[in-house]
């Protein structure tokens, strides 16, 4: 989540006040008198964050009558959401491990049975050949997500 960060900045800008009935051009900026310009005050405040400010809060109220509640409610579902994105993600890596598990164990008993039926057909070759590259390819996925994990 974001810090709020309140800050509220005070400008002075000095603006001149003259009466309608003087020419437009004499009443550009830098033009009037000292005594004829007045001092006006403009405060800037900046609010980041979720929720805003509680005096901008409350000022909500006063124009959609739920507004604060639907603000809150807004807020609480993107925190459920935001905390349950990373379980989610974790949930999907360990199907998806299960689902790769499955293959494995699959196709190294297919494999095994596959040098079996080999075997019992006199092709001692064939099932040496077939159960040899079963193992080595074991051995290397075994040593593979070892240093994997590392």
């Amino acid at each position: 989540m974001s810090r709020r960060k309140n800050r509220t900045v005070k400008q002075r800008t000095i603006t001149q006040h003259k009466p309608a009935s003087i020419p437009l051009a004499e009443r550009l900026p830098g033009t009037a008198s000292p005594e004829q310009r007045i001092e006006q005050i403009v405060s800037h405040a900046h609010f980041s964050g979720p929720i805003p400010h509680p005096e901008i809060f409350r000022q909500y109220k006063e124009i959609i009558h739920d507004a604060p509640e639907r603000i809150l409610t807004v807020f609480e579902d993107d925190s459920r959401a935001a905390r349950a994105l990373p379980v989610q993600a974790i949930d999907a890596q360990k199907e998806d491990n299960r689902r790769a598990h499955w293959m494995a164990w699959s196709l190294v008993v297919l494999s095994f049975g596959l040098s079996l039926g080999f075997a019992l057909l006199d092709k001692d070759t064939l099932a040496g050949i077939t159960l040899g590259t079963t193992l080595v390819s074991i051995v290397t996925g075994f040593l593979q997500s070892r240093t994997d994990n590392k």
